[in-house]
């Protein structure tokens, strides 16, 4: 489909352009991060961890992050950008495959420009500073996508079985990726039910569950840890919720598009009738809103994050781009991307501006703050257990051992979660054990203060320090550093 404009320059230099701007894009992320005074904030710090002990699951997330890290680092080392390596090219990636199904559905004009506010959005922006489990599912949705359009289109047995084969990695990289699958069967129902007359769409279900089979038994064989935990911040969360969650909620699902492509998709949206009789339109909503819908209930609900419905953002940054493209509002498109390109220098570059701010009020506006102080107390943790090559490294919470260990890892400490309870309440509390460590001295990091839970399971107790590490401006982070002599288990 074409809007009456000539699109030959768009044939001929559209796809150079997006390179060479996504690659501009990716050389700033990977120069400002090593500038920004962070290293891995704790859920990458975890998934690192993972990637130390390949498996096909995890206490809160299907394998398929965990695999990406392996491969990063195995490709570019276990430093700070050597982690999030592939994850940075993950968007960049769905941005292609959106060019891909905006070429397919409209023309490489509109290609052009949809890959181009992709590739700008906030949300990724932002998201695409870290590694975790939206990259891979942003990217396995968009692919999903673009092969559902060549197997409707042609229903051959390849397209249905990369379908397949695209749905599973989805489903191995977060359980999120359900919602494109229902999607999809809702969509064929509707408007293709010829096509679930054929065993072809059957299959490619069948494949997508066969490759998230090895997942679905280490759940069964581990007593369903990742779907409990999945319920646990879903279905059974009861803080939070009402009109004010949901409202910030949307809020911040505005600000993630961007002040003017979001507000271009919220009036496509209320003239969605007009919208619904556009073909191309309507099944890009289709695999945008349900999500949006879910996860908007959840919000209600309890609370959602604004990352939660990431991979909506995709579709319907096509569908907003190819509404302003119809109506000759090319102008617009480029200002929301420049726009958005403003907000990513400024959310990039926040530690140099709020520099001027005064050092009373730096800490309470830095956004980047939990992810940073970890490698300076790792710094000063490091003479500790080199003083005490034999001791378990302990601590109650999975923040400070996910931190921890990754800053010491070329130490590779023996580590263990504190849990008289027996309680898998997340990672390391389910992968580790103390009980083996009876009559082994224990180095505990704690950010409390310590109880006859640990005095009165120990031979003595030694206080080795407080550790500190400097924030910006005034604040710091700290913990008490103990030895505990003789462990006499729980």
């Amino acid at each position: 489909m074409t809007f009456g404009v000539d699109t030959r320059i768009y044939e001929k230099s559209g796809v150079p352009i997006l390179l060479g701007l996504g690659a501009l894009l990716l050389a700033w992320r990977f120069w400002i991060i090593p500038r920004m005074g962070i290293t891995l904030y704790v859920d990458e710090a975890q998934y690192w961890t993972w990637a130390q002990h390949l498996d096909w699951g995890y206490f809160s997330k299907p394998p398929g992050i965990a695999a990406l890290i392996a491969l990063s680092t195995a490709l570019f080392g276990d430093s700070l950008l050597g982690v999030k390596a592939l994850g940075l090219l993950c968007y960049p990636a769905a941005a292609a495959a959106c060019w891909a199904i905006a070429r397919r559905l409209y023309d490489a004009r509109v290609a052009f420009w949809s890959a181009l506010s992709v590739l700008t959005l906030p949300i990724f922006a932002w998201l695409g500073l870290f590694v975790s489990t939206d990259a891979l599912l942003t990217l396995f949705w968009t692919l999903a996508l673009w092969a559902f359009l060549r197997a409707v289109d042609y229903n051959r047995w390849g397209d249905w079985l990369l379908l397949g084969a695209i749905c599973g990695l989805g489903l191995l990289s977060k359980y999120t990726m359900a919602a494109w699958l229902g999607a999809a069967f809702l969509y064929l129902l509707s408007f293709e039910r010829r096509l679930l007359a054929s065993p072809k769409p059957w299959v490619a279900a069948l494949l997508a569950l066969a490759l998230l089979g090895p997942n679905l038994w280490w759940n069964v064989v581990h007593d369903f840890p990742t779907l409990r935990h999945t319920a646990d911040i879903t279905v059974n969360r009861k803080a939070g919720g009402g009109f004010k969650a949901l409202g910030e909620f949307w809020a911040a699902q505005w600000a993630a598009f961007g002040p003017v492509l979001g507000t271009v998709f919220a009036l496509l949206l209320l003239r969605v009738r007009e919208s619904w009789r556009d073909t191309h339109t309507r099944l890009l909503l289709w695999f945008a809103l349900p999500l949006w819908a879910v996860v908007s209930a959840q919000a209600f609900k309890s609370t959602a994050n604004a990352n939660w419905a990431a991979p909506a953002f995709a579709p319907a940054a096509i569908a907003a781009v190819a509404w302003l493209l119809q109506r000759g509002r090319v102008r617009w498109v480029a200002a929301g991307i420049a726009f958005n390109i403003l907000l990513v220098g400024v959310a990039y570059h926040w530690q140099n501006l709020i520099v001027a701010v005064d050092v009373e009020k730096r800490a309470k506006i830095n956004f980047y703050a939990r992810a940073q102080g970890w490698d300076g107390l790792g710094r000063e943790l490091r003479p500790v257990l080199e003083a005490h090559p034999g001791a378990v490294l302990v601590a109650e919470n999975r923040t400070l051992l996910a931190h921890l260990v990754y800053e010491l890892r070329d130490l590779h400490p023996r580590y263990a979660a504190w849990n008289p309870e027996g309680k898998a309440s997340d990672h390391y509390k389910l992968t580790t054990d103390l009980r083996p460590a009876v009559g082994k001295d224990l180095i505990l990091v704690t950010q409390d203060a310590l109880g006859p839970a640990f005095t009165e399971r120990a031979s003595a107790v030694e206080a080795l320090g407080t550790l500190r590490a400097p924030l910006p401006g005034k604040a710091e982070r700290t913990m008490d550093v103990y030895l505990l002599h003789g462990f006499k288990g729980y």
